[in-house]
């Protein structure tokens, strides 16, 4: 039975998700207080990476954690005061560190990955937006011996769960990116990866996809969340809009939100900047490139070069802080000829993590007609249709395209 349902949440797996639920023959109102795609959503690195399911919280960041806390390595920095003010968070998030939620983490994404990256290609053609997508897969580059063995340990557990990988030597990469300088002693390209050349295009499509079949977006604030009657009502100042159910799917966003109803989400922020830059003399760029040594991602995009940092661990709306990201620039142009800088300042989004690295979708405990779709970090895009597609099955009672129970909202103490 078709119902009216409202998508709180204009980024890419609200968008995906009020998409796929219209699809399903329920009228649909997506709401976010600006165009959809332009929060988070809009500076990725535009991967659609279906081998990144390996999680954060790891064995092997125990061992590291030192340096974290001191902020030497390029890849996470911290904000110590804002550690000891989420503590409990902290070390929930560390309690996970261990190799059986590891793999246990791995199975689920993984299964979830591949679904999302099959959905966008469908996407993909129906939105008319073949030009976007790029099908060269993701170079993972290693400045040291050390480094690549290192990363070894995680190909392992990668080529055990079938995701297909290629090792190259020095004197080979040149042959695969002839414009990378000879800095690199080993790489591994992610054969399947595929990867978007402008993230916001890619939203405004799915976002006219979806107004096309009588979705409807409303560019306007959430100020209230109530229940009324058999039915939801969103509070957005002057005006409210009623419907049968609500999706809650706004990302960095989602945990406040929830609060309004009492939930606690075991929610904090990776933060993560970006940088365009005009490429130089050098051979263009086939695919994205990952620096793991040095912490960076660059990607060729529609804007230009994108170079984008790692993770900022700090309060949602703390002052930006550049440090990361101008490292990741300086690290970058080691690596391949850059000319000048195309943003007057760097952007900043927020990314959503939960304790156990997994997003949250399936039915809130103890409220009927309301539905959670946020906490997929950095793999928002990635995941985003795959998501909306197990929400749509779990709110039609239909038969799930992969187990949601690891997704499950009841997992927590909420």
């Amino acid at each position: 039975m078709a119902k009216d349902i409202i998508v709180v949440g204009g980024g890419i797996v609200g968008v995906c998700s009020a998409l796929s639920l219209q699809r399903a023959g329920h009228h649909v109102r997506l709401i976010d207080a600006k165009k959809p795609g332009r929060e988070t959503s809009y500076g990725n690195a535009g991967m659609l990476a279906e081998a990144s399911f390996l999680v954060m919280n790891n064995p092997g960041l125990v061992k590291i954690l030192p340096k974290i806390l001191l902020n030497r390595t390029p890849g996470v920095r911290v904000n110590r005061w804002f550690v000891l003010k989420r503590l409990p968070w902290f070390l929930k998030f560390l309690s996970y560190c261990r190799k059986a939620h590891v793999l246990h983490a791995a199975s689920t994404l993984r299964q979830l990955l591949t679904l999302s990256l099959d959905a966008h290609k469908e996407l993909i053609k129906a939105a008319g937006v073949d030009h976007l997508l790029r099908q060269t897969g993701w170079l993972k580059l290693f400045r040291t011996e050390a480094g690549f063995a290192k990363f070894s340990k995680d190909l392992e557990i990668v080529k055990s769960f079938g995701a297909r990988f290629t090792v190259y030597e020095r004197e080979q990469i040149r042959q695969i990116e002839p414009g990378l300088k000879p800095i690199y002693c080993k790489a591994v390209l992610m054969d399947d990866t595929c990867a978007v050349s402008s993230p916001a295009d890619l939203t405004d499509a799915y976002v006219a996809l979806f107004q096309s079949l009588g979705g409807v977006v409303e560019q306007t604030k959430v100020i209230g969340l109530r229940q009324q009657d058999a039915g939801w009502c969103v509070e957005c100042g002057a005006n409210t809009f009623t419907a049968d159910d609500l999706v809650l799917s706004a990302g960095a966003w989602s945990a406040e939100m929830a609060s309004w109803l009492d939930y606690r989400i075991p929610m904090a922020w990776e933060r993560g900047y970006h940088m365009h830059l005009q490429p130089g003399e050098a051979p263009a760029l086939h695919r994205a490139i990952h620096d793991i040594e040095a912490g960076f991602v660059m990607a060729p995009m529609k804007a230009g070069l994108r170079v984008t940092s790692g993770v900022e661990l700090t309060d949602r709306d703390a002052p930006p802080n550049y440090q990361q990201i101008n490292q990741a620039v300086a690290m970058a142009r080691q690596a391949y000829d850059m000319k000048d800088q195309l943003d007057q300042t760097p952007w900043m989004g927020r990314r959503p993590t939960l304790i156990d690295s997994l997003p949250m979708i399936g039915a809130a405990p103890r409220h009927d007609g309301l539905w959670f779709n946020f906490g997929h970090q950095h793999l928002g895009l990635s995941l985003a249709p795959g998501s909306a597609q197990l929400l749509t099955a779990l709110i039609d009672h239909t038969l799930p395209p992969m187990d949601a129970t690891a997704f499950s909202p009841t997992r927590f103490r909420l």
